[in-house]
């Protein structure tokens, strides 16, 4: 496949009329994923509160609790990709979409823990090999949602293949967004250098200050999440593609049974 030179502005710019013009207002289901999202995680930072205290079976449990909530993040974070899909195709991708990761969820956790593994073992070797790994998979669960009848490793070595010649661009439209990421970077700077001194030390100040924090990020989020991911969904879908994608000819990436 030739490598092309992707227009990152026009990335950008569709991406922003996809949220004016999408069936189902990104704006609305970035709301709703961010809500779940609260939710585990004020679940996980209660847990988490209470491990100082807790020891033994307990303690042991409360971890298994941690990592499991984390994974069905990753599950809820394949349902919002498979809803960038669909915003693309022109689709009509209704709020229970977000939950399109959970048809998949064994294949999304499998690949979660197998690319951790291969960008962990790449920055042993140093930091820029490392990201550089990151960007070499990060294709690959655009591909399970594409088509969620692949394999974990196939998903990722078409990654590999896919992203050839296109890394450098990839990080180009990521650094494309570093004011969105200052912003954030300055609401948790004032989190930790105001308000957190200002809350108990106990664990409602533990969860005041969770629930504050998460709630600050996400005013940012709630159009920085659909912008960014959408753009990089548009991206994807350019490098992959032959030739100019004719989007509504594409399949669901809900698997079908």
């Amino acid at each position: 496949m030739p490598i092309r030179q992707l227009d990152r502005a026009a990335i950008r710019r569709e991406a922003r009329e996809l949220i004016r013009t999408a069936r189902v207002s990104p704006i609305k289901f970035t709301l709703l994923f961010l809500a779940v999202s609260l939710a585990l995680s004020l679940l996980d930072t209660a847990l988490t509160s209470l491990t100082g205290r807790i020891v033994g079976v307990a303690f042991v449990s409360i971890s298994f609790v941690g990592i499991l909530i984390n994974l069905l993040s990753q599950v809820l974070a394949a349902g919002y990709d498979c809803y960038c899909l669909g915003v693309h195709r022109r689709e009509e991708m209704p709020y229970e979409s977000l939950f399109d990761g959970f048809t998949f969820a064994g294949k999304v956790i499998a690949l979660y823990i197998v690319k951790g593994i291969f960008i962990a073992l790449w920055s042993m070797l140093f930091v820029i090999p490392g990201i550089i790994a990151a960007f070499r998979y990060s294709f690959a669960l655009w591909n399970l949602c594409q088509d969620p009848s692949l394999g974990v490793m196939e998903a990722l070595a078409r990654s590999k293949q896919q992203t050839i010649g296109y890394k450098g661009q990839l990080f180009g439209l990521h650094l494309s967004f570093i004011g969105w990421y200052l912003i954030v970077f300055v609401i948790v700077g004032i989190y930790e250098g105001v308000i957190l001194t200002l809350l108990p030390d106990s664990f409602l100040g533990i969860m005041l200050g969770s629930l504050i924090l998460t709630v600050l990020t996400g005013l940012a989020n709630i159009y920085f999440t659909p912008y960014s991911s959408l753009s990089v969904c548009g991206f994807y879908l350019r490098a992959t593609a032959p030739e100019e994608p004719p989007w509504q000819d594409r399949s669901s990436c809900t698997p079908e049974f």
